[in-house]
């Protein structure tokens, strides 16, 4: 089975205990695995509570330390406190583990977005587009890089990136208020060009 699907599946198991509430959440120390860690380590991360999600990611760690999703965790777990160094030594570490884990490249756009470097941004978007064999963070991928788009002033492309993000997730509320908002910026002229090119898709 292919890393990135086992990821996927932790990331939802995750998202379910989460709304269990902390004093539901119970994990079982006996079983010890890089997943369960990871889990533990998501969840607590998501709840804020930082010194132990670094615990549990180390620990995941130790128990595989090829396993990428983890040190894609302490980059994120690094960046949230601030220190982007270190966020940026984890997620070239994720790379060298599985260079294929989209969120890497994810992640590594994102903090080229919060560095004001939004080309090298954007390269790190399209990078994580063109991996994503299985479509599985596309609908982040492509909003995320229609907003860095937007600050490059580059409206045109991000209108088309916002556009993915929708004909993905129709019901995607932030995408489609960006493409009505650069729509009204871009006038009368774009609409037209829309249509000659037959892209005048109308916003369901």
């Amino acid at each position: 089975m292919r890393r990135s699907a086992i990821c996927l599946g932790l990331v939802i198991a995750a998202l379910a205990f989460a709304r269990c509430g902390a004093k539901t959440m119970e994990f079982s120390d006996s079983l010890g695995t890089p997943e369960t860690e990871y889990a533990r380590a998501l969840y607590l991360l998501e709840s804020g509570a930082h010194g132990e999600a670094e615990e549990a990611l180390r620990r995941t760690i130790q128990l595989d330390d090829g396993f990428a999703p983890a040190y894609v965790g302490m980059s994120r777990l690094f960046f949230e406190r601030g220190n982007v160094k270190e966020a940026i030594r984890y997620v070239h570490m994720a790379r060298t583990r599985d260079v294929d884990y989209v969120p890497c490249w994810l992640m590594a756009a994102r903090l080229y977005a919060a560095a004001g470097q939004y080309e090298a941004a954007v390269n790190e978007f399209r990078e994580a587009i063109s991996r994503d064999k299985d479509r599985l963070w596309a609908v982040e991928s492509y909003f995320d890089l229609g907003r860095t788009l937007e600050k490059m002033i580059r409206l045109e492309e991000a209108h088309d990136a916002y556009m993915e993000a929708i004909s993905l997730d129709p019901l995607h509320l932030e995408a489609r208020t960006s493409v009505s908002r650069i729509r009204k910026t871009l006038g009368s002229e774009f609409l037209m060009r829309l249509r000659f090119e037959n892209r005048d898709i109308i916003l369901p």
